[in-house]
Parts: C-alpha cells; structure tokens; sequence
C-alpha cells in the first residue's frame, strides 16, 4: 500500500482533530476524580477528627464544598492574606493601618502585635497597639483657690 504525501497529512490532521476533541472529555473526567479524592479526604479527616469543626458540621461542610465543585463554583484561588487585605480596605480610613498591622505585623516602629488564641478554639486573636506620645494637658479647675505658701 503507497501512501502519497496529501494521504499522510490527512491522518495527521485527522489524528490530531481526534486527540484535540478527546482532550475536554479526559480533563473533565480528570477534573472529576480530584473533586472525588477530595471530598473522600474531607470526609474520612471529619470521621477522624483531624478538623476544628464537630463531624456534623465538618461532614455538612465537606458536602456543600462537592456540591460547588460540581457546579465548578467553588473559589479557592483568593490567598488569605488577600482576602484579610480586602476586608482592611472596608474599615475607616483612620483605623486601616492598624488592620493592616493585625495581618502583616506592625508597619510602625511605635507599633506591636500580640496574636492569640487558636483555630481549633474558636478563632486567633491579634491585637495591636500604638503608642503615641503628645502633649500633656493641663485641666485648671475654675473657682479653685491657689495654694497658699504654709506658715
């Protein structure tokens, strides 16, 4: 059987249309296994224990995270850091450096940040403060007799 060259680049272009239509299916059948890997991971984590949340709410959780994989609407891009800098951006202007100091560390010299607390038991809390130095201020209380010198 002689195969001219026009013959031989119709395969090719015919094999590769099949390996590019194929191509979606395989990388959504690849997409679903990993969804499944990961709610098996979740669950059997929520079955052990190893999760912050009593199993109800772990299993509840890991079940609507499926379901939004499923509905390929589940966001995991977004850093945590990134999501705490967006909420900083929504406080007063006046009190944002010091929310932003809570999540990166102090950005002042005056400044110090005590984190406490634990996930597990209910949440961190971090706490900054900023020492600032001013004036003294001086009260003078009308009506008030001077002090006489003693005798």
């Amino acid at each position: 059987m002689k195969l001219d060259l026009a013959s031989l680049a119709g395969l090719i272009v015919v094999g590769a249309a099949a390996t590019y239509a194929a191509s979606p299916v395989h990388a959504a059948d690849a997409a679903a296994a990993a969804a499944k890997s990961t709610y098996a991971k979740e669950r059997a984590d929520c079955e052990a224990g190893r999760t912050a949340e009593d199993r109800a709410t772990c299993l509840k959780e890991a079940g609507a995270a499926q379901q939004e994989r499923k509905r390929n609407t589940l966001d995991n891009a977004g850093s945590a850091r990134q999501n705490a800098i967006e909420r900083c951006n929504l406080v007063a202007p006046k009190d944002k450096a010091d929310c932003l100091a809570r999540i990166e560390g102090p950005n002042k010299p005056n400044q110090t940040t005590t984190t406490s607390g634990s996930v597990a038991g209910g949440g961190m809390i971090r706490e900054t403060t900023t020492t600032t130095t001013g004036q003294p201020t001086v009260i003078i209380i009308p009506g008030t007799p001077a002090a006489s010198a003693p005798r």
